[in-house]
């Protein structure tokens, strides 16, 4: 018997930094944060940027409020710097634990300089959520959720992340930049089989061939390289670039349209119940 489902939220999908105006309002303009319902009483975060903002009035409403689980891919700006406009993060019955690739000591110290300093006025250790920090290994599990990860081709480092409940799964595979497009066989073993893989649509290939090699990110043609390596049954796109508007990216989306006809985009507010 099937049980219940995963409900993944979006509330951000544009990287590197946010944007707005009327040309973005169609696939948003805050940049990377999705969320998962697992059950009543804990919720999955991917990333902290500036989506998350809305996701902590969301839940901020909710009494009781669920168990919050943030997962961290990665430290570049575009994926932490919405936590301090995290709503929930300063009220005391917020029960936070936040996975990192880092210690949680030196996770703690970057959250810290974030949050302090020259550059707000409250530190992260001293907002009044319930707060613990754990750093992610390779397979965890969180309630009937499987969570694993492999490291991806991205300056500073950065993780892939599965979730996997029963038959059904969602990859977050952004930011990356396999060299020459060839994906390692450690990210494909990740991906293999996922239902969901959500991938990186930062550049066009004629973009990256025209030097935007070696800023961390490849042209949406590797996502759905990796989307057929792996057997996956649907290609979300995200990580959308500030440069391209709306109609830019519905004539990417309707390009690849023609290659992998399960893909979409993602978008603040687009759900998929898995």
């Amino acid at each position: 018997m099937r049980g219940e489902k995963m409900l993944v939220r979006f509330w951000g999908a544009r990287g590197s930094f946010a944007v707005q105006g009327k040309k973005y309002l169609g696939f948003g303009g805050a940049t990377s944060c999705a969320s998962i319902e697992i059950d009543k009483n804990k919720l999955l975060i991917i990333d902290a940027g500036t989506g998350i903002k809305d996701l902590g009035y969301f839940l901020s409403r909710q009494k009781p409020k669920p168990e919050i689980n943030l997962f961290l891919t990665h430290f570049h700006l575009d994926h932490i710097m919405g936590l301090p406009s995290f709503q929930p993060l300063y009220e005391e019955d917020t029960i936070l634990n936040i996975y990192s690739p880092l210690s949680p000591a030196s996770t703690r110290i970057l959250l810290d300089r974030l949050m302090g300093g020259s550059f707000f006025p409250l530190t992260f250790s001293r907002t009044a959520s319930q707060k613990k920090i754990y750093q992610l290994g390779k397979k965890m599990q969180l309630g009937e959720v499987i969570i694993s990860s492999a490291p991806l081709p991205h300056p500073g480092g950065n993780l892939a992340l599965r979730f996997e409940k029963e038959y059904r799964s969602i990859v977050f595979a952004t930011d990356a930049e396999p060299p020459e497009e060839k994906w390692e066989e450690r990210v494909i073993n990740l991906a293999w089989g996922a239902t969901y893989l959500v991938g990186d649509a930062m550049f066009t290939p004629r973009e990256y061939a025209q030097g935007k090699k070696g800023r961390g990110h490849a042209s949406w043609r590797a996502a759905l390289k990796l989307a057929r390596e792996a057997g996956c049954s649907h290609l979300v796109l995200s990580h959308w670039n500030p440069d391209h508007d709306d109609q830019m990216i519905r004539a990417i989306i309707s390009r690849i349209r023609k290659k992998f006809f399960r893909v979409y985009g993602a978008r603040p507010g687009w759900q998929i119940n898995l």
